[in-house]
């Protein structure tokens, strides 16, 4: 292996050190690129009801607020803005259709590790600047275009791409890409109209997310990357499809039929499309979704969520299931312990990542799991008022992972093979939260206290989110964060102990504690 393979190595795991770190996650488009309100609900508010969302228009509330509007309202919405005028039959234009607006993004981020001095304390800087132009000629017409520059001056003219659900920029990459810095990316570009009022279709590149719980999405089909469920911004770009949606108004129930384009990779043959179909429908006080993915390449999914009151509790719910495994899982043959493996390490001379992974190979065997392959998140919350004029919300979820693993003997062969999936990569998994918004005389701040902890190697993240609205259009973020548990854990992840060592010197020191701010202005 090269010097620079080995740097490379070493800096993907180092990289898993920082996972709780927030790259703070997107609001929907209101809240990124400024409402008519001051007022900001914060992205730790509780999602109780619909399980779609569609943030391909310039949005209103965060991601987990926005849940629960209904795609129905957006599509309609977003075609009949108040300021513009039908003109299809009449000839009328709009005095001005465009709008051009979009939101500047500076956090310092700080992540403090065992053994490791302040002065040597891992530091970024990650800069994002969104831009927008959203077309409105007629109420049955709209286009929009958003485009990302992400820059990091602590970082050189190129970096390596560790972990793709953590990249600043939201852009998809797969562990020890290199990429440019600054770097430009399309979150969206796509155009919206209806036909007859009754089918909406929207095609180009969009943000279409479906799943009813907070922390774990398993049956977010449509997104090429994963959501990191700590972060108050989701930075993920969009992926490319043509919707057609199909609102039953008497019944309140909406059907989707969507073809996508680029989310298994570019569909550059016709074979590739891959197709995605949704109903959603309303019964009482639950709305039930249902859902079905085909794609070439990937094994057919299909989910089921639901979300409904339970006297006083909000609850939710959603599974997907599949045959098998998209990718190898890994385990330890039969018969081998992990002291076992331990003790074979011990016996041989480790001096790289490259030592190790030779080991593993002898030890970790691949396999593909038969059979079904159930991902299954639930949890409930309950909103209380504590005085007069303040409420606040707790709640609790749980999510299970069938191709998870029980032990953290298998992260560094995970990692080294770029297999590694933040926050799914356990079995069991469960989250604590609550939410403070504007409370007493606080009116523009809020405050998110949540706890998630994988349970399979008992290793856990605490972290605390002020929200505050200084300004129109200028947001102030902080957090903090701590992780604790089992060493070697996924939230506490090190490679300092044998036989995770590298000439008898910690590899990968543990993370102790996190802290960050960000300035957001709108526009």
């Amino acid at each position: 292996m090269t010097p620079r393979t080995l740097t490379t190595a070493a800096a993907l795991a180092a990289a898993l050190s920082c996972l709780p770190a927030a790259a703070q996650s997107r609001p929907d488009e209101d809240a990124m690129f400024g409402g008519s309100s001051e007022s900001e609900t914060p992205a730790g508010a509780t999602p109780t009801a619909p399980s779609s969302t569609n943030a391909s228009a310039p949005p209103a509330q965060p991601p987990a607020v926005e849940q629960s509007g209904r795609e129905e309202t957006r599509d309609e919405q977003a075609l009949s803005g108040t300021s513009s005028q039908e003109a299809f039959g009449s000839e009328e234009h709009v005095d001005d259709p465009l709008k051009i607006g979009g939101q500047f993004y500076l956090r310092a981020i700080a992540q403090g590790n065992q053994g490791v001095s302040f002065g040597s304390t891992p530091f970024s800087a990650p800069t994002l600047v969104d831009g927008y132009f959203d077309a409105r000629p007629t109420d049955r017409l709209r286009g929009m275009v958003v485009g990302r520059l992400s820059f990091d001056p602590t970082q050189g003219s190129q970096t390596i791409s560790f972990l793709g659900t953590n990249s600043s920029d939201g852009s998809t990459t797969t562990p020890g890409t290199v990429r440019s810095n600054p770097r430009v990316l399309l979150d969206q570009a796509w155009l919206r109209f209806d036909i007859d009022h009754t089918v909406f279709v929207t095609a180009g590149k969009q943000h279409v997310k479906w799943g009813t719980s907070r922390f774990w999405n398993p049956t977010d089909f449509l997104s090429p990357q994963r959501r990191d469920p700590l972060a108050v911004f989701d930075a993920r770009t969009g992926a490319s499809m043509l919707k057609l949606h199909v609102p039953w108004e008497a019944k309140g129930w909406n059907f989707y039929g969507i073809a996508m384009l680029d989310n298994a990779g570019p569909a550059f043959t016709l074979g590739r499309i891959g197709g995605a179909a949704r109903a959603e429908v309303v019964l009482g006080e639950s709305e039930i979704g249902a859902s079905a993915v085909l794609q070439r390449g990937r094994k057919p999914r299909f989910g089921l969520d639901i979300s409904s009151a339970l006297g006083p509790l909000d609850v939710y719910a959603e599974a997907a299931l599949k045959k098998g495994s998209d990718t190898p899982l890994y385990r330890l043959p039969a018969g081998v312990s992990i002291q076992q493996l331990i003790e074979e390490a011990e016996d041989l001379e480790i001096h790289g990542p490259q030592d190790l992974v030779q080991l593993q190979k002898l030890s970790i065997e691949s396999y593909t799991p038969g059979g079904l392959t159930p991902q299954v998140s639930g949890g409930a919350n309950y909103t209380f008022a504590y005085s007069e004029n303040d409420s606040a919300t707790v709640g609790v979820e749980y999510f299970y992972n069938s191709t998870g693993y029980s032990t953290a003997i298998a992260y560094p062969y995970l990692i080294a093979q770029g297999v590694y999936q933040p926050f799914y990569v356990g079995k069991h998994y469960a989250g604590l939260y609550g939410v403070l918004t504007g409370p007493g005389s606080w009116d523009k701040t809020s405050f998110i206290l949540s706890t998630l902890g994988n349970l399979s190697d008992r290793s856990f993240t605490t972290r605390l989110d002020v929200l505050h609205r200084v300004l129109s259009y200028l947001s102030i973020e902080a957090y903090a964060a701590a992780n604790y548990g089992t060493k070697g854990g996924e939230f506490r992840f090190a490679l300092d102990e044998p036989p995770f060592q590298v000439d008898g010197k910690a590899f990968v020191p543990a993370p102790t504690v996190q802290a960050g701010v960000g300035l957001r202005i709108n526009l």
